[in-house]
């Protein structure tokens, strides 16, 4: 059932006054993604709440409100949506960012992100006008507002828009502290000239509350907590698109609550009439028809209007209604601000700024910077590290980035007043080639890989390609099974192919250092592909076991020799190989024959044989190259036997 738009003075002075004195509770806990469904408290809007506590400081303005319901209703009467081809009023902000911490104190391009999603909302470009119900599609409304930076203090210096303040309060809630300098927060600019927006940290469960015309011009204005704040930045999801802005500025431009604030009853109402009654608000992403008590039938409660308390990313439109209710607004308690030269660009010192109309582009991409600077500049020279070109003297400049990466921008403006410059650290990113999952091929998992430290051929590692070009690198990652440490290997061609060829010596070496169990170490192995700035890994790793298998023993003598030996190596100094030949009896029950390598520091890092040898004269090979130059000492382990020399490595 459509609301009746046409009211009595007494009834609408009753209907406004049940609004609040019959409110939802802003901070109850519902049980569902839909009003009732979900236990857990949900971040709301407190303009409800926040209204209420300045009727109670000032009672005069409460009635102040109801006399100014009827002019509404008399504007209403006289004025329709049809006659909305008004030209575009611009009104100035200003925004006080109100900081403790460093998260706090939101970038530029954050506030300036925000500026955008208000301009799209209030003027219908929002680009999700798709999502809008077929029946309600002609009711979405251009509200024919343009918000802008304000460029002029109210003093009539050159400005940003843009006030930064420090404070020691950690959480605002709704404290009018906010609003004022001497108690933590920032003074409001003239309410006549500017709407002020003021982002702080309000708390966990307060998006955000702004106040309705007509009252104290020292509180008028939006809070927002910073992180609902713009679309870039310190954002939080679900409320990262700029909605809670679109929301608190529809009240400061007389917009209720699409339900009423009636505590669920379908007697209450936000004095729209072509948005449907609805008993109490919605959240999360609700599927379309949703009905409810107060309108059980489709197409249901208009839930994607920005009035109502759903996602970001649901909200898509005011009404034509909507419009006519600001319309009554603008050419009523908030008719100064058309006159406001807030936004009028004045000549002074400069203030540097500027932005980019994307801070992540693909490689290769053109990358458009506007100057936004203050005071009038005349003079512009820019710096682009790693960007073709690589500077600039253009007020407005395109630049290219062939390389992926984070790359920092460089602006100085100047005119007859000064100059000043402001540098932006990794402002851009530019990505590499969109990657897709892939798989490993072989060795395939479980597999049992024989190493030794004097073969020189190659295992290769090999896997689908993510990309179907060579734009992007891939790396294997070889850990042993139980740690955390990463040997990280190149494929080949300077890692733009699929294979990885690693030498089975440098295997073997790998494999000494992991520290071996009996022969052998259990790995696992991962290819990655990097694009230049992101990652991804193949679908799963596989799992391998690099056995020692020192296959460069030779047999000196078949002869049996009377008792165990192990002689001096030679070359000894020597560089990057030596011989050690050793002497095996007859050996009764297990012929396990161990030679190993340690360091000085008595850490193992070679198993030259490790082998069940029969009785014989044998010499093994010890190749240094992936060492460094040092003692080193080996040793040899035969039944009972033992014994060890000292050798030394130069090169």
């Amino acid at each position: 059932m459509i609301k009746k738009i046409l009211f009595s003075v007494s009834v609408l002075s009753l209907v406004f006054l049940t609004a609040f004195l019959f409110r939802s509770n802003e901070n109850t806990v519902y049980p569902s993604d839909l009003k009732s469904n979900n236990f857990s408290l949900r971040p709301t809007c407190g303009t409800v709440d926040y209204m209420e506590s300045l009727y109670k400081q000032d009672p005069a303005y409460r009635q102040k409100m109801i006399d100014l319901e009827k002019y509404v209703e008399k504007f209403t009467k006289e004025h329709s949506h049809k006659d909305g081809n008004r030209t575009i009023i611009t009104i100035p902000v200003v925004v006080h960012v109100v900081w403790n911490t460093a998260a706090q104190n939101i970038s530029d391009d954050q506030i300036l992100s925000q500026i955008d999603v208000l301009n799209r909302d209030f003027r219908r470009l929002n680009t999700d006008t798709n999502l809008t119900p077929a029946p309600w599609k002609s009711l979405g409304a251009d509200c024919q507002i343009e918000f802008k930076m304000a460029r002029r203090d109210p003093g009539g210096n050159p400005t940003l828009g843009i006030t930064r303040t420090q404070t020691n309060i950690t959480e605002f809630g709704q404290s009018n502290a906010l609003k004022f300098t001497s108690q933590g927060g920032h003074d409001a600019w003239d309410r006549d000239r500017y709407l002020n927006l003021w982002s702080c940290n309000l708390g966990s469960q307060l998006l955000g509350y702004a106040t309705f015309p007509g009252g104290n011009a020292s509180l008028d204005g939006v809070a927002i907590g910073y992180s609902y704040f713009g679309t870039t930045g310190v954002v939080s999801p679900p409320y990262n698109k700029g909605r809670t802005a679109t929301h608190e500025v529809g009240h400061w431009l007389w917009l209720y609550h699409i339900w009423g604030d009636d505590n669920g009853s379908c007697a209450g109402s936000d004095l729209i009439g072509d948005t449907p009654n609805q008993a109490s608000e919605f959240y999360g992403c609700p599927g379309y028809p949703t009905t409810d008590a107060c309108s059980p039938s489709s197409p249901g409660v208009m839930f994607m209007n920005y009035m109502d308390y759903t996602d970001d990313a649901c909200m898509n439109l005011f009404t034509q209604g909507q419009l006519v209710r600001i319309n009554s607004a603008l050419n009523g308690p908030r008719l100064p601000i058309q006159s406001s030269n807030g936004h009028v660009d004045v000549s002074g010192q400069p203030i540097c700024s500027f932005k980019s109309d994307s801070l992540s582009v693909l490689f290769n991409n053109p990358v458009h910077f506007s100057d936004q600077s203050a005071g009038i500049p005349t003079g512009w020279q820019w710096t682009f590290t790693g960007g073709s070109p690589s500077s600039s003297t253009s007020q407005n400049p395109t630049v290219t980035y062939s390389t992926p990466g984070y790359y920092t921008v460089k602006l100085r403006v100047s005119n007859g007043f000064g100059a000043d410059s402001l540098t932006k650290v990794s402002y851009i990113r530019v990505r590499g080639s969109a990657m897709s999952v892939f798989s490993q091929l072989s060795p395939p998992t479980f597999s049992r890989l024989g190493v030794n430290a004097n073969d020189t051929s190659k295992i290769n590692f090999t896997w689908l390609r993510s990309v179907p070009n060579n734009t992007v690198n891939y790396k294997i990652k070889i850990r042993k099974i139980g740690t955390t440490f990463d040997y990280v290997l190149p494929a080949n061609n300077n890692g733009l192919d699929s294979v990885a060829g690693i030498r089975k010596s440098y295997l073997d070496s790998m494999a000494v250092q992991m520290g071996v169990t009996g022969d052998s170490v259990r790995c696992s192995w991962r290819a990655w592909v990097y694009n230049g700035i992101d990652s991804m890994q193949a679908a799963s790793s596989f799992i391998i076991s690099f056995v020692r298998s020192p296959i460069g023993i030779q047999v000196i003598s078949n002869e049996i020799p009377q008792k165990f030996a192990l002689y001096n190596n030679y070359p000894n100094p020597f560089n990057p190989v030596t011989k050690i030949n050793f002497d095996i009896p007859n050996l009764s029950g297990d012929k396990k024959v161990q030679v190993v390598v340690y360091d000085v520091l008595g850490n193992q890092v070679e198993l030259l044989v490790n082998n069940e040898l029969e009785a014989g004269k044998y010499s093994v090979d010890w190749n240094a190259a992936n060492y460094s130059s040092g003692i080193y000492f080996y040793r040899i382990n035969a039944g009972s036997y033992t014994d060890t020399r000292k050798m030394i490595l130069v090169k």
